[in-house]
């Protein structure tokens, strides 16, 4: 299987539930204010900007795997996933003070500027990032709707809806260690790997493949097997994210490819990079890092860095290693075949190799 062709195909049904979804949802809204018709078309743009829909992929391919037929269903259902998507990173542009997400600004970025357009009182940074709290709440709960009155059997979604808000909780738990590692002066690989675990690993590849599988009533046993793919697929995953971070087309990012050095992240390129750095390196690396005043020259001398110290090939070794551990996961359940098991073995293998 082609899985980016795959992956492509199924972003492109699964937006296509969504854009319904929202039109839907807008008309129903104008009873309450303009403010609340204005908070779901702004949630509508942000969540239907380009985007690989990864994580409803993932969900859609397991609930395959484990013998679903109803893919009408599935599909709609997937919803569920991206809404989360976009109730975190609405709020995880607050935290990170980023202006954009995928190219455009973010959902703080844009109340602000209205807010300044109105002429309204009081700070208008603070009236953004307000209300950017409050559209992401509303994402999370739309989540938790659609999952909710999805057609797939009570006792099932009682076991999933209590899968996704325990993971929501650990994702939590990871957002808080991502925070304190911004802000503390010394982050080991060790310190690294937990957020990506307890963050990335969590929500992007963990939530989708449990919810999909209890939705088809699957095991405890099941649900460790999918973990087990999970968890290393989706550090991966994270380290080809800052490797793109770091190294990828602006372009094709849809960000800058110095945020994460302005934010001060201790990503393991930094890491690593400052393990083996020279004194004068580390600090070049110590300079740029949480700087709001980075310089072009300044992060092309980090990335220079980075690769002198072979920080870029060690974490594009480990993600290789990781995604090897993840496939052979997946072999405990030989009977777990098909299109959906194709894509899980395909799709791992690509999140290393995409560009953004």
């Amino acid at each position: 299987m082609d899985a980016k062709k795959t992956l492509a195909e199924f972003a492109v049904q699964v937006e296509a539930e969504l854009d319904r979804f929202f039109n839907k949802l807008i008309p129903e809204t104008q009873r309450i204010a303009p403010e609340a018709v204005q908070a779901l078309e702004i949630l509508h743009e942000y969540t239907l900007r380009k985007a690989k829909r990864l994580r409803a992929a993932l969900f859609y391919y397991t609930y395959l795997m484990l013998g679903g037929q109803d893919k009408a269903e599935a599909v709609k259902t997937s919803m569920f996933i991206e809404l989360v998507q976009s109730y975190l990173l609405i709020h995880d542009d607050v935290m990170d003070q980023d202006l954009l997400r995928r190219g455009k600004p973010t959902v703080h970025t844009i109340y602000k500027e209205f807010h300044k357009q109105m002429s309204y009182r009081q700070d208008p940074l603070h009236f953004g990032e307000s209300e950017a709290i409050n559209v992401g709440d509303i994402a999370c709960h739309l989540a938790l709707d659609v999952l909710t009155t999805a057609n797939f059997p009570a006792e099932n979604k009682i076991k999933a809806l209590h899968a996704l808000n325990r993971q929501i909780t650990t994702v939590g738990y990871g957002q808080i260690l991502d925070v304190f590692g911004s802000v503390q002066e010394k982050i080991g690989e060790t310190d690294v790997m937990r957020i990506h675990n307890y963050k990335t690993a969590v929500y992007t590849y963990e939530t989708p493949l449990l919810v999909g599988a209890l939705l088809m009533g699957a095991s405890d046993k099941d649900g460790l097997v999918l973990s087990g793919y999970a968890i290393p697929a989706g550090i991966a995953f994270q380290i080809q994210d800052d490797i793109l971070g770091m190294f990828g087309d602006e372009d094709k990012l849809g960000k800058a490819n110095d945020s994460d050095l302005r934010e001060g992240k201790h990503t393991l390129l930094i890491v690593k990079a400052l393990e083996k750095a020279t004194e004068a390196e580390t600090e070049l690396i110590k300079k740029a890092l949480g700087n709001p005043e980075l310089t072009d020259e300044m992060a092309d001398t980090v990335r220079e860095i980075v690769k002198c110290t072979g920080s870029l090939e060690y974490s594009k070794n480990l993600a290789v290693k990781l995604v090897k551990e993840a496939k052979a996961a997946l072999a405990a359940r030989p009977q777990w075949q098909g299109e959906g098991r194709a894509f899980l073995d395909g799709i791992a293998d690509y999140m290393i190799n995409r560009e953004f």
